[in-house]
């Protein structure tokens, strides 16, 4: 493996973990109010697009990652509309 894939690797699983503390919290709660919808629907495009480009130049880690991460996101979006306080 060479040091390029590697540092690949190491960043794409750093980048993942992002989102975990925030799923535990809200699984944790049941509270998403102070989740902005918005940063999760950019996340998901931004990511898919990633996902999109690391599958066309054959980058796995960061196609790994980038999946992850947009599942991640979509999951947050899931506990939003079932968590958010309904009026």
């Amino acid at each position: 493996m060479t040091i390029e894939v590697l540092f690949g690797w190491i960043a794409s699983a750093l980048c993942t973990l992002i989102l975990v503390p925030q799923i535990i919290k809200a699984l944790q709660t049941r509270h998403t109010d102070d989740v902005s919808m918005f940063m999760l629907i950019l996340s998901v495009s931004g990511n898919a697009f990633w996902a999109a480009h690391a599958s066309l130049t054959g980058n796995i880690p960061l196609l790994v990652g980038a999946s992850l991460i947009a599942l991640m996101s979509i999951l947050l979006i899931i506990f939003k509309y079932k968590f958010d306080n309904k009026q």
